[in-house]
């Protein structure tokens, strides 16, 4: 083998490694570079998740409950009673679909419903007012 072919080979050989390790190094940047913003995304939900668990035990302990200031607010009141109206309607149909009652009784206890609901809704209005 003459030298020359020798340092022909040697350089096809020093071009390939570099090559080599040119593409292995773009390859590892690209992998370090996804693991550090898959590693910050579920960093910050994490951080998230401590952040929810603090604001709810707070908020238990110290008893500051969302439906305890709607109630201080006056309107939670307002919307049970309405709740309260609907279920007993279900209730009404639910007799009147298993034929625990019949249709004139269904009637005349829905229309008592729709009575007493108008009435509640009149009073909380003129509640407001004052």
């Amino acid at each position: 083998m003459d030298g020359t072919k020798a340092l022909y080979y040697g350089a096809v050989a020093l071009v390939i490694l570099i090559g080599i390790s040119v593409v292995l190094s773009v390859i590892s940047a690209i992998i370090g570079l996804a693991t550090a913003v898959i590693s910050g995304i579920v960093t910050l939900a994490v951080l998230v998740g401590i952040g929810y668990v603090a604001y709810k035990a707070g908020s238990w302990l110290l008893g500051d409950d969302d439906s305890a200031s709607l109630d201080s607010i006056g309107t939670g009141s307002s919307s049970t009673s309405v709740d309260a109206g609907s279920s007993r309607q279900d209730r009404l149909r639910k007799q009147y679909v298993e034929g625990q009652i019949s249709e004139a009784e269904f009637e005349r206890r829905i229309g008592d419903e729709l009575e007493t609901e108008e009435i509640d809704d009149i009073d909380r209005e003129l509640e407001r007012e004052r």
